[in-house]
Parts: structure tokens; C-alpha cells; sequence
């Protein structure tokens, strides 16, 4: 049960960091998440009053907003600065990573089975994140700048601290800690876009609504997966279900071939052969 739900929840971040890099393409990265946010909000306070819990521990929601809000608005710019399939790998194997240590830290002991998977799946990202070799939709964004890099270095960072806060969570909360998870990260991301709004002139949110209602379906479906991962956490070890979790990047590069154009080199479908097998020795472990 947990390797299925850090899978499901794997595939809808793969989808919503794709459909809210292209709405980031076409208006901003801030512009969009002031979007996203809130409508994520929208999504899961219902689920969070249906499913109960002890809603009295806010701490942990708060401190995983945070780190939720530096991770998104880093990956949404890198995205936006570089291409997909290498930005969002990148930011997948350093926020595994640090989920791995803190889980073995913990004490965490995963089976010989599961260590092999996390080097497996470590290798699959990096295969997967190869900068593709054809033009693509936009030649602008195929380029790996030390600006996108360094972006990706911070999403992933950010999304490694939010797995390892959420990780946290007393097991009889229920989905308030994502609900509250993303009333923060909606605070402070629409207060810095409404800051960033007056500072340029320009609007707080996007004007194009097919942009609009891709950021809120980005918000939507990132909701969920923060939710199905939540779930994962308290039947499964951290170790694992984190390493399971990030191999969105495999979802967000086939939309990304598929939709954008952006080809596949013959490494990057060797990464993602063994993201299936990195799935199945974690499963075993």
C-alpha cells in the first residue's frame, strides 16, 4: 500500500509540475502560483473536513508551507529558465535525497532490496533528466543556464524540507497538515506576487485565462499528490516512500515529449526502464 500511494502521488506531481511549467511559459512563475496556491487550498480543505483529524497541531503544517512555497516557486522558475527534463530531475534526486538521510537517521532500515532501489532510482533521474539533443517547441528553453541549475538546486532542497516536515506529522491529523501546508504557502506566495505586481505595474495574477485554469488545475492536482504522499508516509518508511515519490520527473518528461516535442534521447528511455525497476526493488524492500 504505500509504494502504491508514493507512486500515485508521483504520477499527479509529474502532471502538475508539467501543467503548471507551461502556464509559467506563458505568463510567469509567481503570476501562476498565486493561482495555484489558493485553488489548491480549495481542494483540500474539503477532503481535510470529510477524512477528521486533530486539527490542533498547526506547527509542522506551517513549517512544511514554508519550504513548500521556496521548493514550488523554485522549480515553477526553473521550469520556466531551463528545460523540463533536466531542471526537474535535478530537483528530484537532491529532494529524495534528503528524506533518505533523515529517515536513516531516524533509524529507518530499509531492506538490501530497497538501498539498491534508491541507487537505481537516483540513476533512472539523472538518465531521464539528460538535456534532450533535437529542437523542441521553444529552442529558448532548451538551454541549461547556471541560473536554472541553481534554481533547480533550491526546488529541490525546498521539496526535500517539505517531505521530511510532512513526514512529521502526528499520525491522527488527518489531511490538516497539508490543508494548513497550503494556506501557508498561499499566504506568502500571493503576498510576494502582489508585492512583485506593484514593484513591475503589472498584474497579480495571469491575464490569459486558458492560462488561469491551467494553474489551477496545476494546483488541484498537486494537492492530491501532497495528500497521497501524506498517506504514504504513515504506512511506509520515510527512506522509501520519498525516493518512490520523486520519480515525478519520469511523468513530467513523457508529457513534456509528448505535448512540447521535446524528444527523447536513447538514455533517457534506458532512465526510465529503470525507474520501473527502481519501483519494484523499493516495493520488495
Amino acid at each position: 500500500m504505500p509504494a502504491v500511494l508514493a507512486l500515485l502521488s508521483s504520477l499527479l506531481w509529474g502532471v502538475a509540475d508539467f501543467v503548471g511549467g507551461v502556464a509559467s511559459r506563458r505568463s510567469t512563475p509567481i503570476r501562476t502560483l498565486a493561482v495555484t496556491m489558493p485553488a489548491g487550498l480549495v481542494a483540500i480543505v474539503p477532503v481535510a473536513l470529510v477524512v477528521g483529524g486533530d486539527r490542533g497541531d498547526v506547527g509542522i503544517g506551517v513549517l512544511a508551507g514554508v519550504f513548500g512555497a521556496v521548493g514550488i516557486l523554485a522549480l515553477y522558475a526553473a521550469l520556466t529558465a531551463g528545460p523540463m527534463g533536466v531542471v526537474s530531475p535535478v530537483a528530484a534526486v537532491i529532494g529524495a535525497a534528503i528524506p533518505v538521510v533523515v529517515g536513516v537517521a531516524r533509524g529507518e532500515r530499509p531492506g538490501a532490496a530497497a538501498y539498491l532501489g534508491m541507487v537505481v532510482a537516483a540513476v533512472a533521474i539523472v538518465l531521464v533528466g539528460l538535456e534532450p539533443s533535437a529542437p523542441t517547441d521553444d529552442a529558448r528553453h532548451q538551454r541549461v543556464t547556471p541560473r536554472a541549475l541553481a534554481l533547480a538546486v533550491g526546488a529541490g532542497a525546498g521539496i526535500g524540507g517539505f517531505y521530511v516536515a510532512l513526514a512529521f506529522a502526528p499520525a491522527d491529523a488527518g489531511m490538516w497538515p497539508v490543508a494548513y501546508a497550503r494556506a501557508t504557502s498561499a499566504a506568502l506566495l500571493v503576498a510576494l506576487a502582489v508585492v512583485v505586481a506593484r514593484r513591475v505595474r503589472g498584474p497579480v495574477v495571469p491575464r490569459d485565462a486558458q492560462v488561469v485554469w491551467l494553474a489551477v488545475a496545476a494546483g488541484c492536482i498537486d494537492v492530491i499528490a501532497n495528500a497521497l504522499y501524506l498517506a504514504a508516509t504513515r504506512v511506509g518508511l520515510l527512506s522509501v516512500v520519498s525516493v518512490l515519490g520523486s520519480l515525478y520527473p519520469a511523468t513530467t518528461v513523457l508529457l513534456a515529449r509528448f505535448v512540447l516535442a521535446e524528444r527523447l534521447r536513447g538514455s533517457q528511455k534506458a532512465g526510465m526502464v529503470l525507474a520501473l525497476a527502481a519501483t519494484a526493488l523499493l516495493a520488495l524492500g
